[in-house]
C-alpha cells in the first residue's frame, strides 16, 4: 500500500476473524535499534478511552484480552539483522466503543537515533486463522523519527477498513500517545520537552508538522506528515479528524475537550519484565551466546523415528532409563506406587510366558533396598495408542504369578487424582497386585518439578532428566499434551447452543469426562510452570464418576462447565468456568477484604494490588450478611471510582472476586481457536495478572498502627 490509501479488508479476507500485526525492521548487526510495535483503541472522539486501551511493552494486553503482544523474534544470518515484533487482534471481540485501532512504532529513546537509520521499516497484516498476507506498507521516508502513526484499522459502515498513514514524532512515544488522550508520567513528557524544538514540543521540521496540522490522522509535532493527495480527496471517508490542538486548513483552532483526568498515569520508561509463568529450566540449558544454527547433540534424539512402534520402544527405553538413573525422579515415580526408597533397576522388553502363550511387557522396573524388593511391569503407550483391558489383566496375572507388585501403564490418557485407572479392569485380578497409571503429562510435571526447584544433587543426572524432558516436549516423541475434547465434542456443543442438551444424550458422559482430565491437566501445566503442585479442588465424599454426573447436570443446566483450582501461595482458589452459550471462558478468584477501615478503603486496597493488571478485569464485592455481589464494575472504573463498589458507606464490604473474562474457542482439536488452548491461554493469564499479586489483609502487630489505621479509616497491614 502508499501512505494515504485505505482498503477494506473484508475485501481481502471473507472471514476476518483475527489478525496479526506485524512490525518488521532490519538493522545493522552492530549498531542494532531495539524498535516496538504499539496499538491505542480510540472512542468516537478520537482518544483513548481510558489508559488501559494503549497496549505496548509496558501493559502487553487490552480489551479484556482482544488484542495482546505475542513478543519479538530475530533473525540474525546476515550483517543486517532483521527483527519482528507481533500483536495480535481478534477483531470480533473487539468492543463496539472502540472505532479505531491505531497501530504505531517507537524506538528507544536513550539510544539516540531515528528510524532513518534503520534498512527498512514496514507493517504487515496477516489473517489470524491462516497466516496469510492481507496487506503490507512500507514507511520510505524515514529520518530522525522516534515514533510512528503507521496506520489505522477503522470502522466505516459496519465494515473494517485500514488506512496507510506513516506520520512520525521526533520526541518519542509519549508525545504520540498524548496526542490520543493517555495520560503519560510527568518524568516522560519533561524528557520529551527538553528534547524538542521550544518549550511546546514543536517537532524539528515545522514544514512537516504544518503539513500535518492541514488535516491529516496525526498529530502536532509530526515530522513529514504532509498530507497525501489521496487522503485529502478521500476526507469523507476519514474515520478520525485531526487531535486536540491541531489546526484544520482554513479553519479555526480545535479547542480541546475537557476531558476527565484519570487517577493513574503510564510510563514509557521501560519497566523490567514482570514475574512471568517460569519456562522450565531445561530450556534454559539451550540458551548460548552463538552458534544458534548449529544442532546440539541429544542424549534422547527424536531422528530417525519410523512408526507408532518405534516411537513407543523409544520412549519407553528413553523414560525407564531416567527412572534407573536419576535418583530423585526414580523415586518420585516409584515411592507412590510402594515402593521404598532404594535402588531403582529398569528393564525393556522382558519376555514371560502365561500358560503356552508368550508375552513381552515393555518394561519392568525393580526397587531393592535392604532384604525387600519391589518390582512392577510396565505397559507403555504414545500418540494415540490405547490400551487395553485384557492385555493389562494378563500382565496382572503374570505379575501375581511371579509375586511382583504392581503393574504400570503409561498412556496419553489422563486421570483425576481420585480415579485409579482408566480403563475398565476386573477388581479380582487386582487383589494382590496393584494396578497403576501414569500420564505423560504427569511424567513431564514430575521432570518439569524436580528441575525448577533444583532438587536433583547431581549435575550430571539434571543434565539426563533435561534431555528427557526436551524428549518429551518434542512433538514426534509421542507424549501428547492434552488437546482434545473427544469425538462428541461438536454434537454437544451444537446442542447447548441450540438449546436441545438433554441428559441422557449419548455424547454427553464423555465431554464431561474429558472436562474432568482437563482439570487435572490444567493442574498439571501451570503446576510445571511454576514448580509447585497445583490441585483440584474435589468432594472426598463425591467420586469421580459422581462429579462427572454433577458436570453433566450443570451442562444441561446452565452451559457451563466448571473446576476449581488449588495453587499455593495464592489467597484462594481459583475457579475456571466454561460458558458455552456466552462462548466465553471466565477465570475467577475470591480474596477476603480487609476487616478495618471503611468500605471505600477497602476497595482502595484491593485496587492498590491489581496496580499492573489490565483494566477490563471484573471486580465484585460482597457486602456481610450477602452471598450475592452487590456491586460489580470493570476495574478501569474502580481505580477512577472506587465508590462504585460501594452501595452504603455503613454497610461492611467483606470480600472481592476478581474475574478475567476471554473468548473460548469452540474447536475440539488442536490448535488455535480451540477450547482447550483458549481454557489454557486464560489461566495463564489470569494467574500472571491477578493470582500472583494478590495478597491477604493481616492486622497490624502495632496497636498504636491499628488505633491510627481506625482513626483514619485505613486498613492496618502488616508488612
Amino acid at each position: 500500500m502508499r501512505k494515504g490509501g485505505n482498503v477494506t479488508l473484508s475485501a481481502l479476507a471473507d472471514e476476518l476473524g483475527s489478525v496479526s500485526v506485524i512490525l518488521e525492521w532490519a538493522t545493522e548487526k552492530a549498531r542494532p535499534l531495539d524498535a516496538d510495535v504499539s496499538v491505542l483503541l480510540l472512542g468516537d472522539d478520537g482518544k483513548v478511552r481510558s489508559n488501559d486501551d494503549l497496549i505496548f511493552y509496558n501493559q502487553p494486553s487490552g480489551a479484556g484480552g482482544a488484542v495482546r503482544l505475542r513478543g519479538k523474534t530475530s533473525n540474525t544470518e546476515d550483517p543486517h539483522t532483521a527483527f519482528t515484533d507481533v500483536v495480535d487482534v481478534d477483531m470480533d471481540n473487539v468492543p463496539d466503543s472502540v472505532e479505531r485501532v491505531l497501530l504505531a512504532a517507537s524506538l528507544d529513546g536513550a539510544q539516540g537515533d531515528g528510524f532513518g537509520r534503520l534498512e527498512y521499516l514496514r507493517v504487515r497484516l496477516l489473517r489470524g486463522s491462516d497466516a496469510a498476507e492481507l496487506l503490507r506498507f512500507d514507511v520510505t521516508d524515514a529520518s530522525t523519527e522516534t515514533a510512528f502513526v503507521l496506520g489505522e484499522v477503522y470502522r466505516r459502515n459496519g465494515q473494517w477498513k485500514f488506512r496507510a498513514i506513516g506520520q512520525g514524532y521526533d520526541t518519542g512515544l509519549e508525545t504520540l500517545i498524548t496526542e490520543y488522550g493517555v495520560e503519560v508520567d510527568p518524568d516522560d513528557t519533561q524528557g520529551a520537552a527538553d528534547g524538542a524544538d521550544g518549550a511546546n514540543g514543536t517537532a524539528a521540521d515545522p514544514a512537516g508538522a504544518a503539513g500535518a496540522a492541514a488535516g491529516s490522522a496525526g498529530a502536532v509535532g509530526a515530522v513529514g506528515a504532509t498530507t497525501p493527495a489521496a487522503e485529502v480527496a478521500g476526507a469523507a471517508d476519514a474515520p478520525g479528524a485531526a487531535p486536540a490542538g491541531a489546526q484544520q486548513a482554513g479553519g479555526p483552532t480545535v479547542q480541546p475537550r475537557v476531558r476527565e483526568r484519570r487517577a493513574q498515569t503510564v510510563t514509557t520508561k521501560k519497566r523490567p519484565a514482570a514475574r512471568r509463568l517460569s519456562t522450565s529450566r531445561a530450556r534454559r540449558l539451550d540458551e548460548t551466546d552463538g552458534e544458534q544454527r548449529w544442532q546440539p547433540a541429544r542424549l534422547f534424539p527424536v531422528a530417525g523415528i519410523g512408526g507408532a512402534a518405534e516411537q513407543e520402544r523409544r520412549a519407553t527405553s528413553a523414560f525407564l532409563a531416567v527412572v534407573g538413573s536419576v535418583r530423585e525422579f526414580g523415586r518420585a515415580i516409584t515411592t507412590r506406587f510402594g515402593a521404598p526408597a532404594g535402588q531403582v533397576e529398569t528393564f525393556i522388553e522382558v519376555p514371560f510366558t502365561r500358560g503356552d502363550e508368550p508375552y513381552v511387557p515393555d518394561g519392568l522396573i525393580r526397587v531393592k533396598r535392604g532384604q525387600r524388593t519391589w518390582t512392577a511391569l510396565v505397559e507403555v503407550k504414545t500418540g494415540s495408542g490405547e490400551l487395553r483391558a485384557e492385555q493389562i489383566e494378563a500382565y496382572l496375572d503374570i505379575a501375581r504369578e511371579q509375586r511382583f507388585d504392581a503393574v504400570i501403564t503409561v498412556s496419553n490418557l489422563i486421570t483425576a487424582p481420585d480415579e485409579r485407572h482408566p480403563v475398565a479392569i476386573d477388581g479380582r485380578k487386582t487383589k494382590k497386585v496393584g494396578v497403576y497409571h501414569l500420564s505423560w503429562a504427569e511424567i513431564r510435571f514430575r521432570c518439569q518439578l524436580l528441575i525448577e526447584n533444583s532438587a536433583v544433587a547431581d549435575t550430571t543426572q539434571e543434565y539426563i532428566l533435561a534431555e528427557l524432558l526436551r524428549y518429551l516436549d518434542h512433538a514426534r516423541s509421542g507424549a501428547l499434551t492434552f488437546d482434545d475434547m473427544g469425538p462428541h465434542w461438536v454434537t454437544v456443543r451444537d446442542s447447548i447452543s441450540a438449546g436441545t442438551l438433554r441428559p441422557t444424550d449419548k455424547g454427553l458422559p464423555s465431554v464431561t469426562e474429558r472436562f474432568d482430565q482437563l482439570a487435572h491437566y490444567l493442574c498439571l501445566h501451570l503446576g510445571g510452570l511454576l514448580g509447585i503442585e497445583v490441585i483440584p479442588q474435589l468432594n472426598r465424599r463425591i467420586d469421580a464418576g459422581g462429579r462427572r454426573q454433577l458436570l453433566a447436570e450443570e451442562l444441561c443446566q446452565k452451559g457451563t462447565l466448571t473446576a476449581v483450582l488449588r495453587i499455593p501461595g495464592t489467597v484462594g482458589p481459583v475457579t475456571v468456568s466454561a460458558d458455552l452459550r456466552a462462548a466465553r471462558v471466565v477465570c475467577s478468584i475470591n480474596v477476603e477484604a480487609p476487616r478495618q477501615g471503611r468500605p471505600l478503603t477497602r476497595v482502595k486496597w484491593v485496587t492498590r494490588q491489581l496496580a499492573d493488571a489490565n483494566g477490563n478485569l471484573r471486580v465484585e464485592s460482597f457486602e456481610q450478611g450477602s452471598r450475592e455481589a452487590s456491586r460489580a464494575e470493570l476495574l478501569t472504573l474502580v481505580r477512577q471510582k472506587p465508590e462504585l463498589l460501594v452501595t452504603e458507606p455503613t454497610r461492611e464490604i467483606r470480600a472481592f472476586r476478581i474475574s478475567l473474562s476471554a473468548p473460548l474457542g469452540p474447536k475440539r482439536g488442536v490448535g488455535k481457536g480451540t477450547f482447550v488452548t483458549s481454557v489454557v491461554d486464560t489461566l495463564e493469564k489470569f494467574y500472571e495478572e491477578v493470582a500472583q499479586n494478590l495478597r491477604e489483609w493481616r492486622p497490624s502487630s502495632d496497636p498504636a498502627a491499628g488505633a491510627a489505621a481506625a482513626e483514619s479509616g485505613a486498613p492496618a497491614e502488616t508488612t
